[in-house]
């Protein structure tokens, strides 16, 4: 069962880290997006801002805030804003960029003497190609550009002037984490979802492979039981039989005889383990032949009256005519040989058995009813297993191997029918096997 296992295994690990990479590719995509789309959004807002304080250089104060007399309300709005920023514009006397205005956004010492620096590089490789006058509406195009850690610029024109607004995210990095901390609780759950059910489907699937397995193994370990004691017996009378190398065959006929008799045991359980192993692999004959199953029980359960009368048992048929199935002729025989071989060997001594053949709707019910020792109420769901007898020591005695059953079920499937064995005090043991009418 280890490799089981061990197969189980795999394919849990092998659904799980399928699952967690799937979400873990989900999570950064809505990450990402988020990001991009905020970034967007906010430098539109800010372009906005900024384009606002274009249009109304007279109200911004030298200190970045607003006139309270002469600001519009847009002004109180600014000091709301969810972005903070800073404006740098140009130095008329040496060209550099210092800030002039800021809103809600303190820079250190050493990150206005970076950006500074940056932004005097950028606008010397830039060309001066901004509008003299601010557009009426926010661009669509209009995007922040990254400069270093959490700080952002864009470019723009104020009171004629470059000027560059800097912002930083870091309120919206904040937020944007707690999303996807969220988002990731949230796909955590799932993927702890996704195990336990890749788990109890692991198991579900495995299940029949299990049953499978063991059944191969109980069966190869009963045909090995099987098999070990004819040829115990063949080799302890070949035994006996070099022991007297000068007997005649007739003197030593006995061991002869009984060395036969295992061999035809042995040829018969390898017959019906070939049996079994064809229909396994679906080899068995095509059910291709429409014949009489009325003519087909009545010809088939004749020859064993005798046997019935041997025994001190009486063969009552009760067969309803002119019914027909498609099937092989020869198979369906052997499953009637086989229940009525176990009836006539299970009987009690002085009891009737009956075979009854009958319709029902769209199926014929074929029936072998005996009365005898019952079988055990739990041992009827495995009656038809390989191997198994209800009473091993009797089937033995009576040269059974616990295959009849079996093979008589493979041969009722392989017709689209069934069969199943019912065992009370009051009725008795009956087999009744269900078979679809051809017509």
């Amino acid at each position: 069962m280890k490799p089981l296992r061990l197969l189980q295994r795999r394919i849990i690990a092998t659904n799980l880290a399928f699952v967690l990479l799937l979400l873990f590719g989900i999570l950064t995509a809505l990450f990402l997006n988020a990001r991009a789309r905020a970034v967007k959004e906010a430098g539109r807002y800010l372009g906005a801002e900024l384009r606002f304080a274009s249009a109304f250089p007279a109200h911004e104060a030298e200190s970045g805030k607003p006139d309270s007399d002469t600001a519009p309300p847009y002004g109180e709005r600014m000091q709301q804003t969810y972005y903070p920023y800073v404006i740098f514009s140009k130095n008329e006397t040496d060209g550099s960029y210092t800030v002039s205005t800021t809103q809600d956004l303190s820079l250190s010492n050493t990150d206005t003497a970076r950006l500074q620096s940056l932004l005097q590089e950028i606008a010397g490789k830039d060309t001066d190609t901004a509008q003299t006058e601010p557009p009426e509406k926010p661009e669509e195009s209009e995007h922040l550009t990254h400069a270093f850690s959490s700080y952002y610029y864009l470019q723009g024109r104020q009171g004629g002037k470059r000027v560059f607004l800097v912002t930083s995210l870091d309120n919206l990095n904040a937020s944007l984490l707690r999303f996807a901390m969220e988002l990731g609780g949230i796909f955590l759950l799932a993927g702890l979802l996704v195990f336990g059910l890749s788990f109890f489907l692991a198991r579900m699937s495995l299940r029949p492979v299990e049953h499978a397995f063991s059944e191969q193994q109980r069966f190869v370990q009963d045909a090995s039981h099987e098999l070990k004691t004819p040829l115990t017996v063949i080799l302890a009378n070949l035994s006996i039989l070099k022991s007297h190398p000068t007997a005649t065959i007739r003197e030593e006929a006995l061991w002869i005889q009984n060395t036969e008799t295992e061999a035809r045991r042995m040829q018969e359980l390898t017959e019906r383990l070939l049996f079994l192993a064809k229909a396994d692999a679906k080899n068995l004959p095509p059910r291709s032949e429409v014949l009489s199953l009325s003519t087909l029980v009545e010809s088939t359960a004749l020859p064993f009256t005798a046997l019935a009368f041997e025994r001190k048992l009486s063969l009552t048929l009760d067969i309803a005519p002119a019914l027909s199935v498609r099937g092989d002729a020869q198979t369906l025989a052997q499953l009637l040989a086989i229940l009525l071989d176990n009836a006539l060997k299970y009987a009690a001594p002085g009891t009737e058995v009956t075979v009854r053949l009958c319709r029902q709707k769209k199926h014929a019910l074929l029936s072998v009813h005996n009365n005898g020792e019952l079988i055990p109420a739990d041992a009827l769901p495995r009656l038809f297993d390989r191997f198994f007898r209800v009473d091993k020591s009797r089937a033995r005695a009576a040269g059974g191997y616990g295959l009849g059953l079996s093979i008589a079920k493979t041969i009722a499937n392989a017709h689209g029918g069934d069969i199943r064995a019912d065992s009370t005090a009051e009725h008795g043991t009956v087999f009744t096997v269900t078979l679809p009418l051809s017509e």
